[in-house]
């Protein structure tokens, strides 16, 4: 019997609230999922576990740009993220470059999305104008 996949993010999740060997648990998980034939499933597992971990006040996220970022800009990123989540007691920031972003700063979350980049502010312009002109 196939076990949902809400309640496998949340084992997981509590596990990993309590995790002294972070390297060995994802060893155990990567081998569950390919004996259970679900690594298709990672995406939304992973998710449904930081939407868990938030609940229990650790919030994560990935902080993507086209260049490398500063120290002052993640504390920045982190003050931002303590003042729109009061209830996470702990921020983990992890960080990663995309060309694609051009410039300025995207943060991903488990379930929602601070786009601050260029090429969403152009896509954003580009609707208003298109908008304008109907």
């Amino acid at each position: 019997m196939k076990v949902p996949r809400h309640i496998l993010a949340e084992a997981i999740a509590q596990r990993t609230l309590q995790v002294k060997d972070a390297g060995l648990l994802a060893k155990e998980i990567a081998a569950y999922l390919l004996a259970e034939h679900r690594t298709g499933e990672l995406e939304p597992i992973l998710r449904d576990i930081m939407q868990y971990r938030l609940s229990h006040g650790v919030l994560e996220a990935e902080v993507v740009t086209a260049h490398d970022v500063t120290a002052d800009v993640l504390k920045q990123v982190k003050q931002i993220l303590r003042a729109t989540h009061p209830s996470a007691d702990t921020v983990h920031l992890a960080k990663r470059q995309d060309p694609s972003v051009v410039g300025g700063l995207r943060v991903d979350m488990a379930n929602e999305q601070l786009d601050l980049s260029v090429s969403n502010r152009l896509s954003t312009f580009k609707r208003l104008i298109s908008e304008g002109t109907s």
